[in-house]
């Protein structure tokens, strides 16, 4: 049996993870908007708003069959592919499994809501706040670990053992 050939690849740096992670965020929204049309239209035939945490639910939902989903099934998201990035195993270089799409999931979800947070604060004119200074500390510390690792590893991948790579010719 003849063995797989792995496409040439390197690491993938900060400048296009961050364009990719904004093209999600862009087609997220939509998709986001798409799944709540029944909570909109239940809301407007039938007066029945769902409880925040429901819709919290939902929209983790919707993020996560997303992410994880694209992550596992071809290592990319559909943000990721213009600039032929994928997502792969430290060291092997294997396809990720779905729970460590899962583990880079909630850790990158950890981050966009410090990032979030952040945002919300600093648009507050609120940046003296202890949740401020907190928040702050993640996505920093995520871009800090991007600069100073060898494989440019965000948190979440470090947590998840993946590196973001993009192929070349």
């Amino acid at each position: 049996m003849a063995e797989a050939i792995r496409p040439k690849a390197q690491n993938a740096g900060i400048l296009i993870r961050i364009l990719a992670a904004c093209y999600d965020v862009l087609l997220l929204t939509g998709i986001g908007f798409l799944a709540f049309i029944p909570v909109a239209i239940a809301e407007e035939s039938f007066g029945a708003t769902p409880p925040d945490w429901i819709k919290l639910l939902l929209l983790m939902t919707v993020a996560y069959s997303y992410f994880a989903g694209f992550w596992f099934k071809d290592s990319a998201t559909t943000g990721m592919r213009p600039w032929r990035l994928r997502i792969a195993m430290i060291g092997s270089g294997d396809t990720i499994s779905l729970s460590t799409a899962t583990v880079r999931f909630f850790g990158l979800m950890l981050t966009w809501l410090a990032v979030a947070i952040t945002l919300l604060y600093l648009f507050g004119h609120n940046t003296g706040h202890p949740l401020f200074i907190i928040a702050a500390v993640l996505p920093a510390l995520s871009l800090l670990c991007m600069i100073l690792t060898p494989n440019h590893q965000a948190l979440h991948d470090l947590i998840s053992g993946t590196g973001v790579y993009r192929l070349t010719k």
